[in-house]
């Protein structure tokens, strides 16, 4: 049995949903389970409607409304022609238009978009595309049947980052797709949602259906987890930063994980650890081009082997600096840090201590001022704002002076704020003004990746 994961811009239009549909039933052998994403943009569709209406600007919502909804009537006329399937898709988007109007009217009135509403909004995206796939590959002729994550997802109520249940996931799951499985029917669901044991709609984080069908994977022990995307694989780095990046062939999980959490789009940082557990591999592969190899994340073979594999980055990020005002225990010092991190459930993607001080490199996306007021209590704070990381993502970088003469000669004239190395043998990380990213990253590139040097873990991208 398989997972078979396809995002957004695989499921864009008509053309592209029908390719989903060959993609398929060319698996149907290896008894897939498909997990759906939104169509492209329907997310950010749904998160403007939810602030439209807090700002009591309900016509405006309404409108961005129409044209989501306009999209997916398109969809179904170009897709669905069996008559009566295409009658009742068009009805199903009618009472959701209804439910989303509904909602639209209640924020407008409270003013009001809690993370429980905008998850209760977003999950309208992924409910109607998977509808829409569903019926597709009933008409072409693929028995195929709708199964809704709230049947079996099932999440804390900490909205807007849920965390799945695994145990109940499982036993709910396994009752739900295995019947069909057995008898060649393909089970059809959403990645991204979820819902509380009282029946609430949650949300997993944003981009988070690669997580989904590694959750799904787990509890149906799945031989297989396939992420269908736009991209060829994993790459070297940002196509849209360097002009010649390369296919990675075969990663690990670790350095999956900090390639994800360190920038890269194409996996979920949270997609890994699922799959760790069972060791499941995880396939990526290009919906646009179904014949190319793709990359293969899995438990690799113990080498010793030193291989630098992408560059990485993130954008707009903060530093944090904090020095105690009076002096705490070291460890009482980094407690209090902790506790109000924790408090305001605030990330550090990098930390740095030293005895009597303490600097952790936060998103400003999800950076809340409050955790300023509450550190100033007992410390003195210096914040850097408008600051990027640069990670190169490899094995074995631990011991590799080679490597650092080579980073540092390529990044050599950018001013570096702060380097992290030696907590993993997978990632090195440093600071840079936001600026400078990415000049900094196509440096490294060219300096770690002009040519191929190693064609069992690169290769160069299909053109065609």
């Amino acid at each position: 049995m398989i997972v078979m994961k396809f995002g957004g811009t695989s499921t864009q239009d008509a053309q592209a949903i029908g390719n989903v549909v060959r993609i398929i039933r060319s698996h149907v052998m290896s008894k897939p389970i498909v997990v759906i994403s939104a169509i492209a943009q329907a997310t950010n569709m749904l998160e403007k409607i939810g602030k439209l209406a807090s700002e009591k600007n309900d016509r405006e919502a309404r409108e961005v409304s129409t044209q989501l909804f306009n999209r997916h009537y398109a969809i179904v006329d170009q897709l669905i022609r069996h008559i009566s399937r295409n009658r009742t898709l068009r009805n199903v988007l009618e009472t959701t238009k209804e439910e989303i109007d509904a909602i639209i009217k209640g924020i407008t009135i409270l003013r009001e978009l809690t993370p429980r509403t905008l998850d209760a909004l977003f999950s309208y995206g992924e409910l109607l595309s998977s509808r829409i796939v569903t019926v597709a590959l009933q008409d072409q002729g693929i028995d195929s049947e709708w199964i809704d994550t709230k049947d079996f997802m099932i999440t804390d109520e900490n909205f807007s980052r849920a965390m799945p249940l695994m145990e109940e996931i499982e036993d709910r799951l396994r009752s739900i797709a295995q019947p069909l499985i057995v008898k060649g029917i393909v089970p059809v669901t959403q990645g991204f949602i979820g819902v509380t044991s009282t029946g609430r709609r949650t949300t997993m984080g944003r981009e988070s259906s690669d997580f989904s069908a590694a959750i799904i994977g787990v509890a149906l022990d799945a031989d297989d987890i396939q992420i269908w995307t736009d991209v060829d694989g994993v790459l070297t780095a940002d196509p849209t930063v360097v002009e010649n990046p390369k296919k990675i062939k075969q990663l690990s999980f670790e350095e999956a994980y900090e390639l994800s959490y360190f920038g890269a789009k194409v996996l979920h940082p949270s997609t890994m650890l699922p799959a760790i557990e069972k060791s499941i591999p995880i396939h990526i592969y290009n919906s646009r081009k179904p014949q190319s190899k793709g990359t293969l994340v899995s438990i690799q073979l113990k080498s010793h082997e030193t291989i630098v594999k992408s560059v990485a980055y993130k954008r707009n990020v903060i530093i944090l600096n904090v020095q105690p005002k009076k002096r705490f225990g070291q460890y009482i010092f980094w407690e209090h840090i902790h506790n109000v991190l924790t408090k305001y459930n605030v990330i550090g993607l990098i930390t740095v201590t030293s005895e009597y001080s303490y600097s952790v490199v936060l998103d400003a996306k999800n950076f809340n001022p409050a955790v300023v007021h509450d550190l100033s209590e007992i410390g003195m704070i210096n914040l850097i704002e408008n600051m990027g990381i640069v990670s190169i993502i490899g094995s074995n970088l631990i011991p590799a002076n080679q490597i650092i003469d080579k980073l540092f000669k390529a990044v050599g004239d950018i001013g570096i704020s702060m380097i992290t190395f030696g907590a993993s043998k997978s990632n090195l990380s440093f600071i840079v003004d936001d600026d400078d990213v990415t000049e900094a990253v196509q440096k490294i590139h060219d300096e770690f990746f002009e040519e191929i040097y190693n064609d069992e873990v690169f290769a160069e991208l299909d053109s065609h």
